[in-house]
């Protein structure tokens, strides 16, 4: 994954290796995205509904019938499935995006009481290159009597600062439609993106990100009366949007107003240096590079401003044992496990076992 400087979606976004949307094919309408063929309604039926009557047995059926691979669909993640519910269904990829409309689509068909819900600012982590993506995000959640579910495809790949909370099933709709027109426009069919944004804009006028989707696709299109009209309206919504205020700087800063830019820029710097998430890309930056005084700076500064993410001081914990620091690394690497372990996880004690050892030696 990559972090678009430009762009803030809910999944990154590449062509699609599977169910493309053609140049010549119209967006599909609200219940077309949302529908269940009956091919996967007679499957769900029999594997959920006519099993059991029970609102709690109903959902542990559903999440076996999502993820099984012999008996269900067997649902895989995949950044770049922007798909429909049927076209997920044949390709058993989702993003989370795709997989938060399948889930509120089964649930509903089992009678369950379902709703999706938003993270507006979450940190992806893949360990592989040490990948790291600023997103929003999106999840299933499902109400039985008092009792509240999440069910989330990426659980384990985000880190996020504050709890979900619900959003209409418009606003994520929208989420879709704005999603499908920035990987159209990343890959080269602005004009095909098109339909896609105003669908998008129609559901939800007021939502930051799409606002900000809306101005980068209108600067593909060479608009830039429209683009900036978007830029402000995201910042009208919200002023602390990170895309929209770098977008907009840059967009003052091209036109040589370097007197708009420059304020723009002053407050996405002030957004910035309260932001961990921030703090810990530019920690995993600079020690990718090798700079590692550098890295141990901006990791601790993470640390400083969400003390509670077992990630943040595991990577502290990486940048100061390759400092030579090993005592200093186990430190930090014993607060990560105590964090994790809170949270019901164990994958530091091996390694921190290793580390109190070799300082025995």
């Amino acid at each position: 994954m990559g972090r678009w400087c430009l762009v803030v979606i809910l999944a990154i976004a590449t062509a699609s290796t599977a169910c493309p949307a053609h140049a010549d094919e119209a967006p599909p309408a609200p219940e077309q995205v949302t529908a269940l063929s009956p091919e996967l309604r007679q499957a769900f039926r029999a594997a959920v509904i006519d099993r059991s009557t029970s609102p709690n047995a109903r959902l542990d059926l559903m999440m076996a019938f999502l993820f099984d691979r012999r008996t269900g669909l067997g649902m895989q993640y995949d950044h770049a499935a922007t798909y429909t519910v049927e076209q997920a269904f044949r390709s058993r990829k989702a993003n989370c995006l795709t997989f938060t409309v399948l889930t509120l689509a089964l649930a509903r068909e089992a009678g369950l009481e379902a709703y999706a819900q938003q993270i507006d600012d979450v940190l992806s982590w893949r360990q592989e290159n040490l990948h790291l993506v600023r997103t929003d995000h999106v999840n299933a959640g499902v109400r039985i009597q008092q009792r509240r579910y999440t069910i989330d495809v990426a659980s384990d790949e985000i880190l996020m600062l504050a709890p979900p909370r619900a959003m209409s099933d418009d606003a994520l709709l929208a989420r879709y439609y704005s999603n499908r027109a920035m990987e159209l426009a990343i890959d080269g069919r602005p004009l095909d993106a098109a339909p896609y944004m105003a669908m998008s804009l129609a559901l939800d006028p007021t939502s930051a990100s799409g606002l900000n989707n809306a101005g980068v696709l209108a600067l593909r299109h060479g608009d830039h009366s429209a683009a900036e009209r978007h830029f402000q309206a995201a910042l009208e919504r919200n002023a602390a949007h990170g895309g929209a205020l770098a977008n907009l700087a840059q967009f003052y800063e091209r036109q040589g107003d370097s007197a708009r830019a420059r304020p723009l820029q002053q407050r996405r710097d002030r957004v910035l240096r309260r932001d961990p998430f921030h703090q810990f890309i530019t920690g995993a930056q600079a020690e990718s590079s090798g700079d590692l005084a550098a890295a141990v700076q901006r990791y601790r500064r993470a640390i400083r401003l969400h003390p509670g993410e077992h990630r943040f001081h595991s990577a502290l914990a990486r940048a100061l044992l390759q400092q030579g620091d090993t005592r200093g690394a186990i430190r930090a690497l014993t607060v990560a496990r105590d964090l994790a372990e809170r949270d019901g996880m164990t994958p530091y004690q091996a390694k921190l076992d290793l580390l109190t050892k070799r300082l025995g030696d």
